[in-house]
């Protein structure tokens, strides 16, 4: 077992203190992960923290899961991603996503648009700036002008893993990136969505799916029994009523047979009832949409993503019964959290 681990199973670092967040990447690389991820969002940036255990560490992977394109230039990721994979001896995934609409324009001051045409623009600008290449790009969205980098480019060469739930997201890693991050996806979306989507990107660069690493995460609650399952279901909840985050959620629970429920949870969130939005959730629900309950069973919930193409489970500690608003406005105002 802990060879698998070691190939394949990652974890996700989310809100801890910096300090903290290297300091369990540490111990993930003694207990044989194969990577540990940092997000970027309102606790820390991504690169810090991943910068500061690479320094402490030497097989794991170090990933940022995941740093937006509206959150700073492709220059300025292109340089920090250069830096790290050399810090790290090229153990960086470089994981880019578009965020949350309220992410970037309440919080970044950016415009969000056309958020595939974007990420397709941002992800060529820091390729050819890894590369070392002289890098003009004109985009709609992003656009870089005689930059290049005034050093020798190390190998491996830094590898980009985008974020992608939707379709043509889907498409676009499996044409241009190294790999894909998805986020509670079920089984059964991974096997409908995911890979099918995946694969038509790749065959239109004349690429194998083989070529693009499929990354997974999903919420989870671990306990010496299955009780961590009920624990988890708050994670179902927030997930359900997340449209504005990513309607793809919805897709994906209902690819799981739960389309009705989705449904009910969001009826009930938007009118402030999330308690019975809870109700809603029964445990098989949230043992289909979570990785949770004792390691015996998790590891038979993860055995079914392998059978359906996943490369690597990324793993979200979670806090029993938490539950938490993804962006201004998810939950009602006045609703205890």
């Amino acid at each position: 077992m802990q060879n698998r681990i070691g190939q394949r199973l990652g974890v996700l670092l989310t809100a801890l203190p910096p300090a903290s967040a290297v300091e369990f990447a540490v111990k993930a690389e003694e207990r044989g992960f194969g990577s540990v991820w940092f997000p970027e969002i309102t606790f820390a940036d991504a690169f810090g923290p991943a910068t500061a255990a690479a320094l402490r560490t030497e097989v794991i992977a170090v990933g940022t899961g995941i740093v937006g394109i509206w959150s700073r230039s492709a220059v300025t990721a292109a340089l920090e991603a250069v830096t790290l994979n050399e810090l790290s001896g090229g153990r960086l995934i470089l994981g880019l996503g578009t965020q949350a609409r309220g992410y970037v324009e309440e919080w970044h001051n950016q415009k969000y648009r056309s958020p595939v045409a974007a990420m397709r623009e941002f992800v060529t600008i820091v390729k050819s700036i890894c590369a070392g290449e002289v890098t003009n790009y004109a985009g709609r969205i992003f656009s870089v002008k005689n930059f290049q980098l005034m050093t020798d480019v190390s190998e491996p060469k830094v590898r980009i893993f985008i974020a992608a739930n939707g379709p043509r997201m889907l498409q676009l890693a499996g044409e241009i990136a190294d790999g894909v991050i998805g986020y509670f996806q079920s089984v059964e979306y991974v096997e409908n969505v995911v890979v099918p989507n995946v694969k038509l990107g790749a065959e239109r660069a004349s690429r194998s799916v083989s070529d693009v690493k499929i990354t997974v995460g999903l919420p989870a609650v671990v306990t010496s029994d299955d009780s961590g399952i009920d624990a988890a279901k708050g994670q179902v909840v927030m997930y359900a009523s997340a449209t504005e985050s990513s309607p793809s959620y919805i897709d994906s629970i209902a690819a799981a047979g739960f389309a009705d429920g989705a449904e009910e949870i969001r009826t009930r969130v938007a009118a402030g009832d999330v308690s019975g939005a809870f109700s809603v959730v029964s445990h098989e629900m949230a043992d289909m949409l979570t990785l949770s309950g004792s390691p015996g069973h998790i590891w038979k919930r993860i055995e079914d993503y392998w059978k359906v193409g996943v490369d690597s489970i990324i793993l979200t500690p979670t806090v029993p019964h938490g539950w938490y608003s993804l962006y201004e406005g998810h939950f009602p105002a006045g609703v205890e959290q």
